[in-house]
């Protein structure tokens, strides 16, 4: 699947497997979120899981940012003006490869949201833990956002706080970009949260 090619014999989407590791990311630490969970002590446990679920977290929106990728099919596919490049089976193939990259981020993030989720609910109840989720879901588009069209990355959270902080007072105060975060944000979310209602429904379904 990784292997197209463009005419000049590249292969445009190697930058993948870099995005699909840290799409991995957030369900590695569910599971570390879940061990801690299960066999910590009490006086301890609170700690330890602000500490590891701030990193989730931050890393979440890494799952579903796959999703913004498929831009690159469109970037990276020659068309040709003249001719009905959906009928071209190289344009599809580039299409589902990036589709199914997008999948796979959606149901990467949808299963560490469930997964810490189901901590919330049992320590909280099923109205906080839902609030919870949907916080996330929301923050995470905007975290989309800024990774998509400011290029910031998760570890600049901790590797440049200050910067990342002074940056975000800027952007947001910033009447003429409002809108555009807004506009993308609104889909983002739409997206997240059908996704996610979807995987929660047919897990609990299943249970």
């Amino acid at each position: 699947m990784y292997n197209i090619q463009t005419p000049s014999g590249n292969r445009p989407y190697l930058f993948i497997f870099w995005d699909t590791f840290l799409a991995w990311v957030p369900v590695g630490i569910a599971l570390i979120l879940d061990l801690l969970f299960s066999y910590t002590r009490k006086k301890i446990r609170a700690f330890l899981i602000i500490f590891v679920g701030a990193s989730w977290l931050f890393f979440f929106p890494n799952a579903p940012y796959l999703v913004t990728d498929l831009l690159h099919v469109f970037v990276r596919y020659s068309f040709d003006p003249t001719k009905r490049f959906w009928t071209d089976i190289v344009f599809w193939q580039h299409l589902f490869t990036i589709f199914t990259i997008a999948m796979l981020g959606l149901l990467l993030g949808s299963y560490s949201l469930f997964s810490v989720q189901n901590l919330l609910r049992i320590s909280f109840g099923v109205m906080v833990s839902w609030i919870f989720a949907i916080l996330v879901l929301l923050l995470s588009s905007f975290g989309i956002y800024i990774g998509r069209f400011i290029r910031w990355n998760s570890w600049d959270v901790i590797t440049r706080p200050g910067y990342i902080l002074k940056e975000l007072v800027i952007l947001l105060t910033d009447t003429s970009k409002l809108h555009h975060i807004f506009s993308f944000c609104k889909f983002m979310f739409m997206v997240l949260i059908i996704s996610y209602v979807l995987f929660y429904i047919i897990t609990k379904v299943r249970k």
